[in-house]
């Protein structure tokens, strides 16, 4: 019995430290560190209210609309399927938040089929024909940033971020489920 309540604190001290690094690397890995030669631009996709972007999402357009409108040759690459409980995609969601506020059709590029920040970074890899490392700069909530960058680098992609704030509301959850996150994508998104 003695020998078994060892082992189950040992156990517990483990994961406490293995917690602890990964969310100290997301943390710190969520810094902004954007190339200002990048030609390209990724927003990824986040949740939809209907057609509606949820904050999450509104606070990755807001960050990259003021980085686009400094940056007028810019191309910005939209991520983001369509969920189930979602009426368009939220691809299309950004592109069409760009539009209106005014940046050109002609610097958007669309990736819709995506169902994972793997498949986003993926897809967008897809729309750009150029061979080698491509410089880009990504657009997500700062917790976030870690995992896109290093999916981004497993997609031909020489990644920088741009941190978007995360809402209050969602935290705490957002930073505890990114360490689940970050596990599986580094074991299983190739």
């Amino acid at each position: 019995m003695l020998n078994s309540f060892r082992i189950l604190k040992l156990f517990i001290l483990f994961s406490l430290i293995v917690f602890i690094f990964l969310e100290s690397v997301i943390f710190f890995g969520g810094r902004d560190n954007h190339s200002k030669d990048s030609k390209y631009i990724i927003v990824l996709g986040a949740k939809l209210h209907g057609s509606r972007p949820s904050k999450s999402l509104l606070y990755r357009m807001e960050t990259a609309l003021e980085y686009m409108k400094r940056h007028p040759k810019t191309i910005l690459i939209a991520t983001g399927g369509q969920g189930s409980d979602e009426t368009i995609p939220e691809s299309k969601a950004i592109s069409d938040y760009f539009i209106k506020n005014g940046i050109d059709k002609s610097r958007i590029l669309t990736e819709n089929k995506s169902t994972n920040t793997f498949e986003n970074l993926k897809f967008a890899r897809k729309l750009i024909s150029q061979n080698g490392n491509i410089k880009v700069n990504i657009v997500s909530n700062r917790y976030h940033l870690f995992r896109a960058k290093l999916l981004a680098s497993r997609n031909g992609f020489e990644p920088y971020s741009i941190p978007a704030k995360t809402p209050k509301s969602v935290i705490l959850q957002s930073y505890l489920r990114e360490s689940l996150a970050l596990i599986k994508s580094y074991l299983l998104d190739r």
